[in-house]
């Protein structure tokens, strides 16, 4: 069945949240949901009574391979059949007016829409003031005269809808990688884009919840952030867009505040039996991949 609408949801052990996210979402027939399960824990979901397996237009997908949310995103995109394709994390959720934005935006001819969303803290529903990611890079558009900022800065997944046909014939999809899967993704969803519409309709309530991924500090994800800021900054730079870089020495920095010998674990192991000029370079080596 073709759908005007595809939500990607990827989702690891936190079920009630996730039941949450559905039940923010209007019921339509012509909207599909796509839920990705990346490997939970038998102990914390009950698989018998899964949030959503008794909805015709919600399809599961129960992925054992492990490999994060990039991953279960690539597995969603791989069976979308909507015109317009959206994501969610399933700790977040989507506003009361998600229903008037899919009715104006459904026969425009935009490649993206992008929207702003509010942000609050995932217990108590208490508003933050951060975390607003299209909000804050308006006034550089405005400054540029141009949505280059939205279409270079703008790495989440969650406030932008996208044509389908855009992704599909540019072979668009996220890295597979253990943080910052998304910013590959947006970057070249901005690069493709021919046509762009900012909508002043609030589509997504942003949660600020501690252990959520964006928020962890481990060498694992540490290293897959700066190999994907390095990886977008040279394709920045080969577009002459390098003043919208990602900044990566954060990343270098945070480093420092966990032990040597974890972010030794994460580097080839065979690096410590070298000289450290070799050291140094199989370093650089690593990020490069």
């Amino acid at each position: 069945m073709n759908y005007n609408f595809t939500i990607i949801i990827p989702h690891k052990n936190i079920p009630t949240l996730l039941q949450r996210c559905l039940e923010s979402i209007p019921q339509r027939k012509d909207l599909q949901i796509i839920i990705v399960d990346d490997n939970s824990d038998s102990e914390i979901v009950d698989f018998d009574n899964f949030p959503g397996d008794r909805n015709d237009n919600i399809t599961i997908i129960f992925d054992k391979t492990g490999l994060g949310a990039g991953h279960a995103r690539n597995c969603g995109l791989d069976i979308a059949s909507g015109k317009w394709i959206l994501f969610a994390d399933c700790d977040d959720f989507f506003s009361n007016d998600f229903n008037v934005f899919l009715n104006k935006y459904l026969s425009s001819e935009s490649d993206v829409i992008y929207f702003p969303n509010d942000t609050v803290d995932c217990e108590t529903l208490k508003p933050l003031n951060l975390d607003l990611k299209v909000q804050s890079l308006l006034p550089l558009c405005e400054k540029k005269k141009n949505y280059d900022p939205l279409r270079y800065l703008s790495h989440n997944p969650w406030c932008k809808m996208v044509r389908h046909d855009l992704i599909e014939r540019n072979k668009i999809r996220f890295q597979e990688v253990k943080a910052s899967n998304d910013v590959w993704y947006s970057t070249m969803v901005g690069y493709y884009a021919k046509q762009i519409e900012v909508s002043n309709i609030h589509v997504y309530v942003r949660t600020v919840r501690q252990g959520s991924l964006q928020y962890s500090l481990n060498a694992e994800c540490l290293l897959a952030r700066i190999q994907v800021g390095y990886k977008v900054n040279r394709f920045l730079k080969s577009i002459n867009k390098i003043e919208y870089y990602n900044e990566t020495w954060g990343y270098f920095c945070d480093l420092r505040k966990i032990s040597f010998w974890l972010f030794l674990r994460n580097v080839p192991s065979y690096i410590t039996k070298t000289p450290m000029v070799a050291l140094k370079k199989n370093i650089i080596d690593f990020i490069r991949k």
